[in-house]
């Protein structure tokens, strides 16, 4: 078998010889060798060759080297023949390499390193009753020691699996593996900082926010500056409405909107109080946080602006001439109006006039307009992200959630299909999917869409960004819903702690999660818990609101009602008085609700002692209570009357 070998690689040996002889000739002869070499010949010359000793190669290789520096005049003409040689000589050097390879000695590679631990986000979801059948789910991990309800679950990685750490969200269920339909819905949702071995993976750098006193500024010194830019045939056309003008507008229709409801609510029109109602919990929003609304809604009236410039091209009417000049000013009846028309036309651009005019609909607070105007957008244009967005949310603030997911669901899967679109707004358009799903109590459906949307949220913008604070917030709501207490006020604390981390302890974007924190912290008679809370909270929206806002009525109650269940009754008082004055300013000295605040400013005066001021208290607020019975019996006494006359 020696002697068959040898005679082999003997062949082999003398095979290489003549080729590199073959090459040598050509390249002094100027031919011009072919491009590339066939790789069948390839193939069979490189698995001849791999045998070969490494020390006949060598030599060889080495003695055609001496050969070529011995022929200096050889000068290669063509250009093709020199990028050839060059193939040749790689695939020589190929030839050594592989050799070496062969005979080199087998040496096993140390093991490789485990790739650092991730972290795990615990989302416990079990399935809603009457729903899906069981579904077979993997035991947890046990939960590590954390006062925030916190489980994280360490898993090992291939060392073939990605360089980069990605947050894993796993189901997590007390319990057996198994998930029945009668089982009760749990979602806890948690992240644990990162251990010191997770330190090294890659993630994004977190962006900072910019603060909202420097986005106004931005905003209005560019409202203030002249517009530089013009194109050909146009100058640029910007809305020229000031913080304080729009802040004023606000305020202006909040009133009228309270105005309204008290008269829905004297004559019983429910249909009229229950839209008034969510209108106002809108403005109440958007007044809370007046700057960021500001830049939204001047961003929106651009939006808009912009696109009836585009329209002059076609359109010369005076009507659209009246709607450019009054939105350059910040009204927007005109333009709503202009839309409105051309939305209705067998027109190109009718789907988008459509959903301008929503847009200025949910800017003045009309919801059912705007409802109507993006339902109609969407029936146009059925896969435009943009329409079904604006549509899907604005079904959900109507509670028409069979009508709001489709919407919401089509959006996502748009993005989803859409490689330019970044992770984060795919991420951030499921979690909008996720909380639709909770508010229509489809809680199993909303689990994997929150895991999945918080783990991206965490790795591209960091666990302390605001909107992860938004998300604990949303579950928190969710554990509220379920009865989790325990686990809502968890998860509230932690959203919270990120808002302040992020925005500061005053900023208005805490005032959402102190009331719920707060009040829930009540329920659970956690009253020292509350009354810094709620002292907070009266803080903030003394500052962000005006003075006799409702908002703030409603705060400065509930922390005199935390300060009464905690004794401090002095305390107690100086809110209730402070309540009591903006209530007779609101709705006048014999209004009910200024008779119930003198009904416990009464009770407080009791149990401090203070007889004559109690008395005095009580015998106010009998009257008022008297007065409005007997308007009452009057009310019902001339209807009673027209209806036997009838």
């Amino acid at each position: 078998m020696n002697s068959s070998l040898l005679a082999v690689l003997g062949g082999v040996v003398v095979l290489v010889i003549v080729l590199v002889f073959v090459l040598v000739l050509k390249k002094k002869s100027g031919q011009t060798l072919p491009e590339v070499q066939p790789e069948s010949e390839q193939k069979s010359s490189e698995e001849a060759v791999e045998s070969i000793p490494q020390e006949e190669v060598s030599e060889h290789i080495s003695r055609e080297a001496v050969k070529e520096e011995a022929e200096p005049d050889a000068v290669v003409q063509e250009a093709d023949t020199t990028e050839q040689v060059g193939v040749d000589e790689a695939v020589s050097e190929s030839i050594v390499a592989k050799s070496e390879q062969e005979i080199s000695p087998v040496v096993e590679e140390p093991a490789a390193e485990p790739v650092p631990v991730e972290e795990e986000v615990a989302l416990d979801v079990e399935p809603e009753k009457a729903q899906a059948e069981p579904i077979e789910v993997e035991a947890p991990e046990p939960p590590a020691t954390d006062s925030e309800a916190v489980a994280v679950a360490v898993e090992e990685e291939p060392e073939e699996a990605r360089a980069e750490e990605e947050l894993v969200i796993e189901p997590s269920l007390e319990g057996e593996g198994e998930v029945t339909a009668s089982a009760a819905v749990e979602a806890a949702v948690a992240i644990e900082e990162q251990e010191a071995a997770a330190a090294e993976a890659v993630v994004e750098p977190e962006e900072e926010l910019p603060k909202t006193e420097d986005l106004t500024a931005q905003l209005e010194a560019q409202l203030e500056e002249e517009p530089s830019g013009k194109s050909a045939d146009t100058e640029m056309m910007l809305v020229r409405l000031s913080m304080e003008e729009y802040a004023e507008r606000l305020n202006n229709l909040e009133k009228k909107q309270r105005a309204e409801l008290a008269e829905a609510i004297a004559a019983n029109d429910e249909q009229r109080r229950d839209q008034l109602q969510r209108e106002l919990v809108v403005m109440n929003d958007r007044l809370a946080l007046i700057a960021d609304t500001y830049a939204e809604e001047m961003a929106r009236y651009q939006q808009v602006l912009d696109a009836l410039v585009l329209l002059q091209a076609d359109d010369t009417s005076p009507e659209l001439a009246e709607a450019i000049e009054e939105l350059q000013t910040g009204t927007t009846e005109a333009a709503a109006q202009y839309l409105e028309t051309l939305s209705q036309k067998e027109h190109a651009t009718h789907g988008q006039a459509a959903f301008l005019g929503g847009q200025l609909a949910e800017s003045r607070v009309d919801l059912n307009k705007a409802m109507a105007l993006y339902r109609q957008a969407v029936s146009q244009e059925q896969d435009n992200p943009e329409f079904l967005r604006a549509a899907g949310l604005m079904a959900r603030s109507q509670y028409r959630y069979k009508e709001a997911l489709p919407w919401l669901e089509r959006y996502c899967q748009l993005l989803k299909a859409d490689e330019q679109v970044e992770p984060t707004t795919v991420a951030l358009a499921q979690r909008e999917v996720a909380y639709t799903f909770v508010l229509s109590g489809n809680y199993q459906k909303a689990g994997p869409l929150y895991k999945e949307s918080m783990t991206v949220l965490a790795q591209q913008l960091g666990q302390d960004h605001p909107e992860m604070a938004l998300s604990w917030q949303q579950i928190g709501e969710f554990q509220e819903t379920m009865g989790e207490y325990d686990k809502a006020v968890s998860l509230y604390k932690k959203a919270l702690a990120i808002l302040e981390k992020k925005r500061g302890s005053e900023h208005p974007a805490l005032a959402g999660i102190l009331r719920k924190l707060a009040a829930l912290c009540v329920e659970l008679e956690l009253e020292p818990e509350a009354v810094p809370l709620y002292e907070q909270l009266v803080r903030i929206q003394e500052k962000a609101l005006r003075p006799t806002h409702p908002q703030l009525v409603i705060s400065l109650n509930a922390l005199a009602e935390a300060y009464r269940l905690q004794g401090r009754y002095a305390e107690a008082e100086t809110c209730y008085v402070k309540t009591l004055a903006i209530n007779e300013e609101l709705h006048g000295k014999e209004h009910p609700s200024v008779a119930a605040i003198l009904q416990e400013l009464a009770k407080l005066c009791t149990s401090q002692k203070k007889t004559d001021e109690a008395q005095a208290y009580q015998d106010r607020a009998s009257a008022i209570f008297q007065k409005t019975v007997e308007a009452m019996e009057k009310q019902e006494g001339k209807e009673e009357a027209l209806t036997l006359e009838l």
